[in-house]
């Protein structure tokens, strides 16, 4: 205590004799008191954490916060959602029985019939590993709060001989994620190939819209509201506060990586990025089906283009030894109270727009479509490969990722390296280069004769990863108060916390799911089914009634000889067609017998 005030008055004099004015320094200097001993001394008023003004509900004059107003509109309504599926869930044969627990739970643990079976796993592991990412710098208070003692934790995890890299490097799993996406956008759109384009599209967006749309809206009305406030008050203050409603509004309409700086829910990016790719997709799959050899050297070219705009990036904004893997300490996706979000915007210069925009991220996403689009050619032609084939593919492919993953390395050893050849290089192409080595492990799995089983516990897990996306940075919060995450000074500490953390996170992805992201699932899928039974019946409608109506009746004017003979023709005709085909008719079952 006395050396916090004796350093706290030392420092004081100090910044008196600066442009601050005497005020400022006394602030100043408590909160440097603060840093060292913040159990002892107490805040000056502008430096307290202060209640966010900048939230959705600001902007609603008529909603006072905590008022039963704010709780009617952000508790009240899901907890009516949830009476829906609970009474859906008692009553299956109702209306509400699409929203039935008993179905979700159904559709959760069937087993997968499919070839690539093996993509489960894969995004288990990509949850996993952003997970860990996030537990490494939202789940440490020092991160959060900017404390010298963040970037020492930092520095021991890089220094780690086996798992600095690994750790370090440990936002490659959006890539898996990006990866995955575009493989299963390009089977989706193939599926109905044959259909026109612009009534393919629409269908195609309106399935990814309602799907994602009604989720990610329900998780922002819990996370921004009071009970989030009550429950997690600094997840609040440091993701939701910069917010307001343009923000929140950003990430429902999945533009939220396009926001100036990713201070409000930073970490739900890559849900816009993702829509905003399969929103262009279907263009490429177009390309691809009319004309291949064209439409893979666009694809080739949009790839090299964007490899390009990365490394003119990172030497515009001289980023290149961080590469945008590593988020440094200081520049989590977050807020801070009593900080001008504008003085804060030039740290994110050249990083953001590197990590998050689609034309700097869309290279892996383009791979796993242009393999996507392969592997429906090659299941028509039956191409498969050898069991060894498969061996060295996947080994070869395991080889280059973790390559990739380990080339970071040279960053850590030497943070101040300007820019040079190697640093451009990795900056411009690793993303893009694990792509290609993760698409040839899953090509070397699912292309063999034999189709290899994963255990249904994957295909569980794999089918919450959506919900555990959105909650497990609340969840990431909650191990704020874990002490010995708090203290942790390797990365081996950051490793035993993790299975916590995944299970915790599945656990509360769990009734996320059950709830609120099957029911809305197969709500969208059935008014799918209702509109294009609505559109059958008015063409039925429409070739009946066409069928029905009376033929117009002849005028009976002046017929000249010319009508007359062409009449007697035609009555002709007719009269020799139907002699005929009562003279064969005895032919008709021989016909159809040869039709079928």
């Amino acid at each position: 205590m006395a050396s916090a005030v004796s350093l706290a008055n030392s420092s004081s004099s100090l910044l008196l004799n600066s442009n601050l004015s005497a005020h400022q320094a006394a602030m100043a200097a408590s909160v440097l008191a603060a840093a060292i001993e913040p159990d002892h001394v107490q805040l000056p008023e502008p430096y307290k954490i202060q209640e966010p003004m900048c939230s959705l509900w600001s902007h609603l004059p008529t909603i006072d916060k905590d008022s039963g107003t704010e709780w009617a509109l952000f508790v009240v309504l899901p907890v009516v959602w949830i009476v829906l599926v609970i009474v859906g869930t008692v009553f299956s044969k109702s209306r509400l029985g699409q929203l039935s627990i008993v179905k979700s739970y159904q559709e959760m643990t069937v087993a997968r019939q499919s070839r690539l079976n093996i993509l489960d796993i894969l995004r288990v592991v990509a949850i996993l590993w952003v997970m860990m990412n996030h537990t490494g710098s939202e789940g440490r208070i020092d991160i959060l709060d900017r404390l010298p003692s963040a970037d020492a934790f930092k520095k021991a995890v890089h220094e780690h001989p086996v798992f600095g890299a690994l750790l370090g490097n440990s936002a490659l799993g959006v890539e898996v994620f990006l990866v995955l996406s575009g493989l299963l956008a390009a089977r989706t759109w193939q599926r109905d190939a044959h259909m026109d384009f612009w009534p393919h599209y629409s269908r195609y967006v309106y399935r990814r819209l309602t799907r994602l749309v009604p989720s990610v809206f329900i998780f922002i009305l819990l996370a921004s509201g009071p009970l989030m406030r009550w429950i997690l008050p600094r997840f609040e203050v440091t993701m939701i506060s910069a917010c307001g409603a343009k923000g929140l509004l950003a990430h429902i309409f999945f533009v939220g990586n396009w926001q100036e700086i990713p201070t409000c829910l930073g970490y739900l990016w890559y849900i816009g990025l993702d829509m905003q790719l399969h929103m262009v997709a279907p263009l490429f799959m177009w390309a691809l089906n009319r004309d291949r050899r064209s439409a893979i050297l666009i694809v080739l070219t949009t790839i090299a283009v964007s490899t390009g705009l990365r490394a003119a990036y990172c030497l515009s904004y001289d980023t290149c030894n961080k590469s945008d893997v590593d988020i440094p300490s200081s520049l989590q996706f977050i807020s801070y109270p009593g900080v001008d979000p504008a003085s804060v915007k030039h740290i994110y210069l050249g990083l953001w727009e590197m990590y998050a925009r689609p034309y700097t991220k869309c290279g892996p996403f383009l791979i796993g479509l242009l393999f996507g689009w392969a592997t429906t050619h090659w299941e028509r032609k039956q191409c498969r490969i050898t069991k060894r084939s498969g061996y060295v593919m996947f080994a070869g492919g395991a080889a280059l990722a973790v390559a990739t993953i380990y080339a970071i390395l040279p960053e850590y050893w030497w943070p101040d390296m300007s820019a040079n050849a190697y640093n451009v290089a990795y900056t411009a192409t690793f993303r893009s280069v694990f792509a290609l080595a993760l698409v040839a492990m899953i090509a070397a799995l699912t292309q063999q004769a034999e189709t290899i089983n994963v255990h249904i516990l994957w295909s569980v897990l794999a089918r919450l990863t959506f919900s555990a996306y959105l909650l497990h940075m609340p969840v990431v919060y909650v191990f704020n108060h874990l002490a010995y995450l708090q203290r942790a000074d390797s990365a081996i500490a950051l490793l035993i916390v993790l299975p916590a953390v995944a299970a915790f996170s599945f656990a509360v992805a769990l009734p996320f799911y059950l709830l609120i992201e099957a029911p809305i699932g197969r709500l969208s899928t059935a008014f799918e089914r209702y509109r294009a039974s609505l559109k059958l019946a008015a063409r039925d409608r429409d070739a009946s009634a066409l069928l029905e109506s009376p033929a117009p009746a002849t005028r009976q004017t002046s017929v000249d000889a010319d009508a007359a003979t062409h009449h007697s023709k035609c009555s002709t005709a007719s009269s020799t067609l139907v002699s005929d085909v009562n003279h064969n008719v005895h032919l008709i079952p021989l016909l159809k017998k040869l039709e079928e």
